[in-house]
């Protein structure tokens, strides 16, 4: 039998090919594709851009799925889950660590090797997370953005009250901002250069901040009575916002950095030593999809708030277009076959 599969062949040439049907061997389940999430990430592939991807691959990384055959763990059979989409080796340095989401050799589903979107597949018991009954799909397919963000979270120790500046108002950097107002119970300004992607940062409880260096240090300034931010968060990848993450962040704090510049930046090393900032990398997530399907069955997110477009499965093509074309007001674009 056949199943047909997202193909990306190569920058700006997405279509859907026919595939032969997997079965599942020992410790793995057969699933089903029910929904996928598509993000910066597959953006970068698209245009790209990306220097982790490889061409064709097929798309997929933020995936729920329905699981059909499960052998070695039946009690799976028939439920929804969702998929931890990273593969490391399992004994470099940071995996000996436990730190597989900084694996040497990692490989994540979608980017380095062939993703979720195919109608069925077979996939390793070890990466799928059952959904609790009744979570609506919407909300189950941001598990996996929602672990990076948790993880980019508990690498500030930023503590319960404490003050945030969270740069870029994309999906992660959203959803960092979310953990930080309502789990965390933070203050958290996000900044923007895009007054719609602002607009659902304050929907999400935070607070939206716009302008040049000078104007964002006053209002930290002026929020804070001058000590400024306990941790920021770089989540644009822009080089203009990694500079200037130095100039919010308060004397002895954290400054996280979580989103991909496209190389190496200038970072003002003075300011750094000066106010003796600690520089955290993030970088994917390490066993955060429990608690996070806990946060989402307690109401953290809203999807509402993220997810600005569905398209069909076999509209794929059309999904990353919109992406491409429309990023001020496409965020989060959800993918579906149909089955909800």
């Amino acid at each position: 039998m056949t199943t047909r599969k997202v193909v990306l062949e190569r920058p700006g040439l997405l279509r859907l090919a026919d595939g032969v049907e997997e079965s599942a061997a020992a410790g793995e389940a057969l699933v089903r594709f029910r929904t996928a999430g598509i993000c910066g990430s597959d953006l970068s592939a698209y245009r790209g851009t990306s220097p982790l991807v490889s061409y064709p691959r097929v798309l997929g990384h933020e995936v729920l799925v329905d699981v059909l055959q499960a052998s070695d763990c039946p009690t799976l059979e028939g439920q929804r889950a969702v998929l931890d989409p990273m593969i490391p080796c399992g004994y470099c340095r940071a995996c000996r660590a436990g730190r597989p989401n900084c694996c040497v050799r990692l490989q994540v589903m979608g980017v380095h090797v062939d993703g979720g979107l195919r109608e069925t597949f077979a996939v390793n018991l070890r990466h799928l997370y059952p959904v609790p009954e009744g979570m609506p799909d919407d909300v189950a397919v941001l598990a996996e953005p929602l672990t990076v963000a948790y993880h980019a979270v508990q690498r500030s120790a930023i503590a319960a009250g404490g003050i945030a500046v969270v740069f870029g108002a994309g999906a992660i950097g959203l959803l960092i901002a979310r953990l930080l107002v309502g789990a965390r119970g933070c203050r958290a300004f996000v900044v923007d250069v895009d007054a719609d992607r602002l607009s659902m940062a304050e929907g999400l409880g935070a607070i939206p901040l716009q302008g040049d260096e000078a104007a964002l240090t006053r209002a930290v300034t002026d929020a804070t009575d001058g000590d400024m931010a306990d941790v920021v968060f770089e989540a644009s990848g822009n080089p203009v916002a990694t500079r200037t993450a130095t100039a919010l962040a308060g004397h002895g704090t954290n400054l996280v950095l979580v989103g991909w510049n496209r190389g190496p930046i200038e970072v003002d090393t003075v300011t750094l030593m000066r106010k003796e900032l600690t520089v955290l990398g993030s970088r994917n997530s390490v066993n955060a999809f429990p608690a996070v399907l806990r946060l989402l069955a307690d109401g953290l997110v809203d999807p509402s708030h993220l997810i600005t477009h569905h398209f069909a499965f076999d509209d794929a093509a059309s999904a990353l277009d919109v992406l491409d074309r429309n990023q001020g007001t496409a965020l989060k674009i959800v993918i579906t076959n149909g089955r909800r």
